[in-house]
């Protein structure tokens, strides 16, 4: 069994945090679930990604939607690749863009999918999310359609790797690392469940308990500012996600060392799992 330290959402790119933020280990193995920061902001993502990779012995690195911030997707998604190939890591960084990795450790079982998720925003719900949604004005290119377009592919390539997997590998246990939400309910604020561009955050990919789901023992998201830990039709589904907090302006995020209890829905810069 591993135990991996669970953050996303740290947005380091507010206030360019990327040198000044820090949080404790409590794990060897490290998910990042996506806006980590802007890769725009080439060098400082990197220091910080070096950092990380001296503390543990892996690190997962998931793409949000923030990272691709004054790129398109595809730029975005070659620094994100460039990015896990600088020697200074060591090969410890991990993208999981559309990317399977099998712990190489003898003995382990555990597979880890990885990819963005874009949500599926449906036909009716296309104005508002784009005028709601700032994606759309601070990537280059990106359109509700082109959104679509990556939700399909991501998708469809998770749902084929589990698809292999049942049939040439049903003994392993999965860990799936998406941005964006694979429910609509339970994985954003009560209150922001039912505004009409949510479907920007979420979509409901997860269907009735076994089918594609049958080996993920866990699946880890980010995307919507809400902390929680749930069971959804036999898989649980957690985030861990610290949101937008300026420098100085966090009594929460103060909580450095994981020091008292933090209640369901409050980041947690200490949260770990086994899987």
């Amino acid at each position: 069994m591993a135990r991996i330290q669970v953050l996303s959402d740290l947005h380091l790119e507010a206030g360019q945090q990327y040198a000044s933020y820090s949080f404790p280990v409590s794990a060897p193995w490290l998910v990042l679930a996506g806006d980590v920061g802007k890769l725009i902001d080439y060098e400082p993502y990197l220091d910080f990604i070096h950092r990380q990779t001296q503390r543990f012995e892996h690190v997962f690195l998931g793409l949000g939607n923030h990272e691709f911030w004054g790129l398109d997707h595809q730029s975005g998604t070659e620094k994100a690749r460039e990015l896990v190939m600088e020697p200074r890591l060591g090969g410890k960084a991990i993208l999981l863009h559309r990317n399977q990795w099998d712990d190489p450790e003898p003995g382990s079982k555990l597979t880890v999918l990885g990819c963005t998720l874009w949500s599926h925003v449906p036909d009716d719900a296309h104005d508002i999310v784009r005028s709601k949604v700032n994606d759309f004005k601070h990537m280059e290119g990106w359109s509700v359609d082109k959104h679509n377009e990556q939700h399909v592919k991501d998708l469809q390539w998770l749902e084929d790797r589990l698809e292999d997997l049942a049939t040439t590998a049903p003994e392993r246990r999965v860990l799936v690392v998406t941005h964006h939400a694979p429910a609509m309910k339970g994985t954003s604020a009560p209150r922001n469940e039912s505004n009409p561009w949510s479907s920007a955050y979420s979509t409901a990919v997860l269907g009735e308990e076994g089918g594609h789901w049958t080996q993920v023992r866990a699946w880890v998201f980010g995307h919507t500012h809400y902390c929680t830990d749930f069971v959804v039709n036999g898989v649980r589904l957690l985030a861990n996600q610290r949101g937008y907090v300026l420098p100085g302006t966090s009594a929460l995020d103060i909580k450095m060392a994981g020091e008292g209890k933090h209640g369901p829905h409050e980041f947690d810069p200490s949260f770990f799992i086994d899987v």
